[in-house]
């Protein structure tokens, strides 16, 4: 791992959880792609192809899926029957490529007994990151997420609740990291492709397949959709901002004192920059 990184090293508590998502996400993508595969022929030709020979190749399976010829299937997304085009492009799916087929998996375990081993799979995330840009549209929702965490913290320590409330507060008190969340967002999009294709291609065929989409239909949103509802877990965002600006205009925890005083409003924006 690199070592001019600020304060050294990453640790295990930064890379692990990235090689656990990575794992789930890879995973996920490959079945999402190989089921699209597997629906699109039992549809146009009556049987079931073969998608074991792709492995965990993930670049020959997102190829394989823009081959397919979705002219004669109704969809309710067609703008995502396409290949994602962002910043990242396909170094982004190589990197996936190589961890899915176990190089990037299995680097920390090998590098125990083999000197020969490069240890990437942090240091091309931080790359990736380094190219990351979210829309103003995440970023309002990065900045609501953080101001929601803030509100329910001080509101936590005022009522003298912190042994109660600290489960739920860890939870919504995690900040986001913008050039990390455009990572994130770039293979939620590689994700949706798949998702839509097989919405699509199980569209009442006629022909005995499940009508998928209902299950696929949390990855058809967009991006903007996807990351406020399912990852920031904002119901809506008006309402939540509205409550949020009358909570910070009329209260604040005293410090030092247990109790309130009022505060001047400070924006949503502001809240979430804090």
């Amino acid at each position: 791992m690199s070592e001019d990184r600020p304060g050294g090293p990453a640790g295990y508590d930064e890379t692990y959880p990235l090689n656990v998502g990575l794992h789930m996400y890879t995973s996920g993508l490959e079945r999402l792609c190989k089921l699209a595969l597997a629906c699109y022929g039992y549809a146009t030709t009556g049987e079931f192809p073969k998608v074991r020979k792709y492995s965990h190749q993930l670049s020959d399976l997102l190829n394989a899926v823009e081959q397919l010829d979705m002219s004669s299937f109704e969809s309710y997304h067609p703008e995502y029957l396409k290949r994602p085009d962002d910043e990242f492009g396909d170094d982004l799916v190589e990197w996936m490529e190589r961890y899915a087929s176990g190089s990037g998996r299995y680097e920390l375990l090998d590098s125990l007994t083999r000197d020969d081993v490069e240890i990437l799979t942090w240091d091309v995330w931080v790359q990736f990151c380094s190219r990351g840009v979210v829309s103003k549209d995440v970023q309002e929702s990065i900045d609501l997420r953080y101001a929601m965490g803030e509100a329910l913290g001080e509101v936590m320590v005022a009522s003298d609740l912190e042994s109660v409330s600290y489960p739920f507060w860890e939870s919504a008190s995690r900040s986001f990291h913008a050039p990390a969340v455009a990572v994130g967002l770039a293979m939620y999009r590689r994700a949706r492709w798949a998702a839509e294709t097989i919405g699509s291609v199980t569209h009442y065929t006629g022909k005995g397949l499940p009508i998928l989409r209902e299950v696929v239909n949390v990855l058809t949103q967009t991006t903007e959709d996807f990351f406020t509802y399912e990852v920031a877990g904002i119901s809506d965002r008006e309402p939540v901002a509205e409550e949020l600006a009358r909570y910070f205009k009329s209260f604040v925890s005293s410090e030092g004192e247990g109790g309130w005083e009022a505060s001047a409003e400070p924006s949503v924006n502001e809240a979430g920059s804090q």
